[in-house]
């Protein structure tokens, strides 16, 4: 009897396992959803502060900047994802400043491309440094099926 419950337990979890790969195929077949292909990349993000290096003080509007770097963007990656933060540093004199921050999300663009990016926004908005971020990730991009 021992025996036999033994066999019994086996083939209820062979049957679940083929149940729910059954039910996997049939879900994917009428299209509800779908994982793409999962890739191994460099994420690489970029901080740009918004102060002049020379006075310390943001003399260039926030709305402008991220509309120049846009352009600027553009002309060397596919696209990218923006977001603007407040960032916190102590100035060479010591005293704690506050400026915007634009932080820019690369995927799929390579380095020499980035780095052409910021050759242009250091000299354009006067910046002494730009932050670059690099990390190795693996992306999915999921997508609904028709």
């Amino acid at each position: 009897m021992k025996g036999s419950s033994y066999f019994v337990t086996i083939y209820v979890v062979l049957m679940s396992i083929l149940v729910v790969s059954i039910c996997f195929v049939i879900v994917n077949k009428k299209g509800l959803s779908s994982l793409g292909e999962v890739s191994n990349q460099k994420k690489y993000v970029m901080y740009l502060g918004t102060n002049d290096k020379d006075t310390l003080k943001q003399e260039i509007p926030t709305e402008v900047i991220r509309e120049q770097m846009h352009e600027i963007c553009m002309k060397y990656a596919d696209g990218y994802t923006l977001s603007i933060m407040d960032g916190y540093y102590r100035d060479g004199a010591g005293n704690p400043t506050r400026e915007v921050t634009l932080v820019y999300v690369f995927f799929n663009t390579p380095l020499e491309s980035i780095k052409k990016i910021m050759d242009e926004a250091i000299v354009k908005f006067n910046q002494s440094t730009i932050l670059l971020e690099e990390n190795k990730t693996k992306s999915i991009f999921y997508e609904l099926k028709n």
